[in-house]
């Protein structure tokens, strides 16, 4: 389960630089930063979005710590569904992207790439949860 910890590190750190970088973006001007209207579809207001992300990074940071720490109980069953969600939730982002690329580029929230990615970064860490669960449990 150590190497999976590490992975659930890599993707909760992943989703905390996304965290990060909106509000960065309002104040630093650089190339490799998106502005910040591009971090987020117009789904929802910033301040709720916000507010999502750092319930779901607590979770993120909780469960890894959990899993690198051999304090979680494993259900195969669980595994199974996390395993599920994560290839839904993956493959709706990448058809997302593509959609967002080609079809529907004038779309605003098929046309973000960043929230697609970082959607795709919260889809691997379900996916390792899950083969931790399905392979542990």
């Amino acid at each position: 389960m150590r190497t999976h910890g590490r992975w659930l590190w890599l993707f909760a750190a992943l989703f905390a630089l996304r965290v990060a970088a909106q509000p960065l973006a309002l104040v630093v001007e650089a190339p490799w930063l998106p502005r910040f209207e591009s971090w987020h579809g117009g789904a929802l207001p910033y301040s709720a979005l916000l507010a999502s992300q750092i319930v779901i990074l607590a979770w993120l940071v909780l469960t890894a710590r959990r899993v690198s720490a051999g304090m979680s109980a494993p259900s195969r069953k669980f595994g199974k569904l996390l395993l599920g969600a994560a290839g839904l939730y993956g493959g709706a982002m990448v058809l997302r992207l593509v959609l967002g690329a080609t079809l529907l580029r004038d779309d605003r929230w098929f046309a973000s790439p960043p929230p697609a990615l970082f959607h795709l970064v919260l889809a691997g860490y379900l996916f390792v949860l899950g083969r931790v669960h399905y392979r542990h449990g």
